[in-house]
């Protein structure tokens, strides 16, 4: 049985199960050093954050000891695939927790020698992992960010994308009202401003942009293109 984790495209990790045991090819290193993770893990432990963008939260693929934290809709996520390169879905939604919810990091686990050993194979195993923790909440939440990060500048610039140290309330106090629902539902509602989409739906994997006559068109697409938005003159289109 083979199995292709969630990597980038230029990368395949192909694991035998042999025996009941995982004999697997190295996995690709993160670029950052080693000694440079070891500091990053030590300043992030213990930060109080934000949620800067609304989120589902799932189970964490096989593992039940863990929550993931997924910016997009899960049927979108492509951090775990199978054999066949389709994405594996982390689970069915459990919860939705709106943007600027305070959070607690509790540890960034980098993908090491000893952590990618210690995970379970059917989980994206190979990334950095960020432990998150919320009032009341039973299991930690993961964040994945991406394994190609290659020092401390470009990893916290993508953490704070997602977990910002700066309250975003006041921005969304001034959206409208539309804005503020789409945001708490994580919903396209027309009308929307690109900002509030954002914080609403997650970060697009990509963008195409065309005009008609001097107004600008944009869609945005998630998942492959399995959910696109359009926006004309930077709101989403009615």
């Amino acid at each position: 049985m083979a199995c292709r984790l969630g990597l980038p495209t230029h990368f395949v990790w192909v694991c035998f199960l042999w025996g009941g045991l995982w004999a697997c090819a190295t996995p690709p290193r993160m670029p950052m050093e080693l000694a440079e993770q070891g500091r990053l893990a030590r300043a992030l432990k213990n930060q109080p954050r934000f949620l800067r963008i609304s989120y589902f939260v799932t189970p964490f693929f096989a593992d039940e000891s863990k929550h993931l934290l997924s910016p997009v809709n899960p049927a979108w996520l492509h951090v775990l695939q199978h054999p066949d390169g389709m994405p594996v879905p982390p689970g069915d939604i459990e919860a939705l927790l709106p943007a600027a919810m305070p959070v607690r990091i509790l540890k960034v686990e980098f993908p090491t020698a000893l952590a990618i050993k210690e995970r379970l194979p059917y989980s994206p195993r190979t990334r950095p992992w960020v432990y998150v923790a919320i009032q009341n909440a039973s299991k930690p939440l993961i964040l994945v960010l991406p394994n190609t990060l290659k020092n401390t500048e470009e990893f916290e610039a993508e953490l704070n994308r997602y977990l910002t140290p700066l309250n975003p309330s006041t921005q969304i106090a001034e959206f409208s009202v539309d804005e503020q629902t789409a945001i708490r539902s994580k919903e396209a509602l027309p009308g929307i401003s690109a900002e509030a989409l954002e914080m609403a739906l997650g970060y697009p994997e990509s963008k195409t942009i065309a005009f008609e006559g001097e107004q600008k068109i944009e869609t945005w697409h998630w998942g492959g293109g399995q959910k696109t938005v359009s926006l004309r003159g930077g709101r989403v289109a009615r």
